[in-house]
């Protein structure tokens, strides 16, 4: 029988808090900022005359559940340029009691992760997404090529890896999703995603958003550690992107001798067949260039796939993530002033109202077109009109109260995180590349000194030497 699929909630963080923000705590809040207090201290003293928000219990989660995902056995469909396309086997090995299965596997393509990984910055804001292998422009392979499938097999591997290792960001409903839904059912998630909160809040522009968010910080400073972790994302994201660039040209420079080597050991090969008393020492040249190029394009795959170049270009993906988080948190900010402005407004509104129907009580109707016109505008529902809206507002404030403490309190933990997950890749990952360049060296050596041994064999010819004499004479 076949089975329907439900992705299990067990775990997931509550998507959302009920519960009102009183319009004092909203006011304020605004009035405390507008004094100049740092934004947790505003926020710590509007806590005081807001009221309680629920709690719901979260799901308690064994830390020790094992996720394990790899991504292998790429295929590729249909054969024209513009329709075909690869995809990867996603097997997934867990004990986590929200799966069905222990073992299972999906087929999927790469517009499958750009969406798990669009659903997993939308639903954590404040989480430090892993990015996605991007397409190398210095590198001209077809992306069809085994070359190309295999630095991005190894990319979105890296990725679900990293995701798994997550702890908000393993137990998403979203990542369920795509590592259990068949094809048409991951397709039907899709096509309902909704549109990013942080993308509401504006008028779709970057303009207006830095427009907005350079107001409000004139009247909001970060925090002082906020700043630092500011300071030093920009900072890194410079520097990591500038290593990887740097490197990623050595890496080409590998490559472009390999191309050379490919075209001199085809040229030494012909000059074999013109020196025929020297026939051999130029094919077996031209044999070792060949297994030279074969070296250097062995090394530069390795450089992409798994080696420094990969770990460098990584971590800038990395650095450009904690940058986001970083804009979640600023656009939260902002909706949350936003949404406090709004409820005061609406209570101003809703105060001048009952001022206007206690005081003055009801008017004398008019004669004529004046009164034709007071009957037109008179609507007595305005009342619970203006107290709905102010209901709304009221969700509206603690909707966004709770999405901004939900970034803030995570973002150090995401941070911390983040150092210690970088300092333990580059540790890795330097004394890896450090071995493989020792090897790679040793490997070109023994090529160097098998053709010597060829050469040692030639019968030397009684003739002027070649090189100038040393002695200037």
């Amino acid at each position: 029988r076949s089975r329907v699929w439900r992705p299990c909630e067990a775990g997931r963080p509550a998507a959302g808090r009920k519960g009102a923000h009183s319009h004092d705590g909203g006011k304020l809040l605004n009035a405390e900022v507008a004094n100049g207090l740092s934004t947790e201290e505003a926020i710590s003293r509007a806590e005081r005359h807001t009221h309680h928000l629920d709690q719901p219990a979260r799901p308690q989660l064994r830390s020790v559940y094992m996720l394990e995902i790899s991504v292998s056995d790429p295929e590729k469909h249909g054969t024209s340029a513009v329709n075909a396309f690869v995809d990867f086997k996603v097997h997934t090995t867990t004990d986590m009691p929200r799966y069905a299965a222990r073992s299972f596997f999906v087929r999927r393509r790469y517009r499958d992760f750009v969406w798990l990984r669009g659903q997993l910055c939308l639903s954590y804001p404040g989480a430090i997404v892993p990015p996605l292998p991007l397409v190398d422009s210095l590198i001209k392979d077809d992306r069809f090529s085994a070359a190309f499938i295999q630095r991005r097999q190894a990319g979105l591997e890296l990725f679900l890896r990293r995701v798994a290792a997550s702890k908000q960001l393993s137990v998403s409903t979203e990542l369920q999703t795509f590592l259990e839904a068949k094809v048409w059912e991951l397709q039907t998630v899709k096509n309902a995603s909704s549109g990013s909160w942080f993308a509401s809040i504006f008028d779709g522009t970057e303009a207006s958003f830095k427009r907005v968010q350079l107001t409000f910080r004139q009247k909001v400073p970060d925090e002082s550690e906020i700043e630092k972790l500011r300071v030093f994302a920009r900072e890194y994201e410079s520097v990591v992107s500038t290593a990887a660039s740097k490197h990623h040209a050595f890496v080409h420079t590998l490559s472009e001798i390999a191309s050379d080597l490919g075209q001199l050991g085809p040229a030494l090969d012909m000059l074999s067949q013109s020196e025929t008393e020297l026939s051999l020492p130029f094919t077996h040249m031209a044999s070792a260039l060949d297994r030279l190029k074969q070296l250097h394009l062995k090394h530069v795959q390795a450089e992409h796939v798994s080696g420094l170049s990969a770990l460098l270009a990584f971590n800038a993906g990395m650095a450009s993530a904690l940058k986001e988080v970083l804009s979640n948190r600023d656009a939260a900010l902002i909706q949350y002033q936003r949404a406090s402005s709004a409820l005061d407004s609406r209570t101003l509104e809703r105060q001048k109202f009952q001022e206007q129907e206690q005081g003055q009580g009801p008017k004398p109707r008019r004669s004529g077109m004046l009164g034709h016109f007071d009957d037109l505008m008179y609507d007595p529902k305005r009342g619970s009109k203006i107290d709905t809206k102010l209901l709304d507002a009221e969700r509206e404030l603690a909707l966004s109260k709770e999405r901004w403490e939900a970034i803030s309190g995570a973002i150090h933990d995401e941070a911390a995180a983040f150092h210690t997950q970088t300092s333990a890749d580059f540790s890795r990952g330097l004394r890896e590349h450090v071995v493989e360049q020792i090897s790679f060296q040793e490997a070109q050596q023994q090529q160097w000194r098998e053709l010597l041994d060829v050469f040692k064999q030639i019968e030397t010819v009684p003739c002027g030497s070649f090189r100038a004499s040393s002695s200037g004479s």
